[in-house]
């Protein structure tokens, strides 16, 4: 009765995302939005940088300039935090799929199989695999 419950559980976890899953998604989807918007700015800037080249005395490019600036350093600060994030995000989701798969050995809930074999025998990744508790009856010379 366990082991249905737990492949039951198992199964609805596949389905459905995990909540390390969604944080992960919501990060990176915000890392995708921010790095979006540092490249419009860096491109209104270098579009700024092209003006003042050839027009050095209008006063107005020089004060944009510096104003995009300030914004390229603020969105680029906030880039790095949200890659940090979601790097932080995805670390937390390996470990919890390491913790799944974990529970799934522990419970023996997914057996190795070969479909070649029967048995004993479908244990074996090879024909010529020992499995634990086998001894290789023949003595080497």
């Amino acid at each position: 009765m366990s082991l249905l419950f737990s492949a039951l559980v198992f199964a609805g976890c596949t389905s459905h995302p995990s909540p390390q899953q969604t944080m992960v998604d919501d990060r990176h989807m915000v890392y995708t939005d921010t790095y979006k918007a540092y490249k419009e700015a860096e491109d209104k800037y270098l579009n700024l940088l092209f003006n003042i080249e050839r027009m050095p005395e209008e006063e107005e490019l020089w004060i944009m300039k510096r104003d995009q600036m300030m914004e390229l350093v603020q969105l680029r600060e906030m880039m790095l935090q949200a890659r940090a994030d979601l790097d932080n995000a995805m670390q937390e989701w390996e470990a919890h799929l390491t913790e799944v798969q974990g529970e799934i050995k522990k419970n023996n809930l997914v057996k190795p199989f070969n479909p070649n074999f029967t048995g004993k025998d479908g244990q074996r990744s090879s024909p010529g695999q020992l499995l634990p508790g086998e001894v290789n009856s023949k003595k080497r010379r």
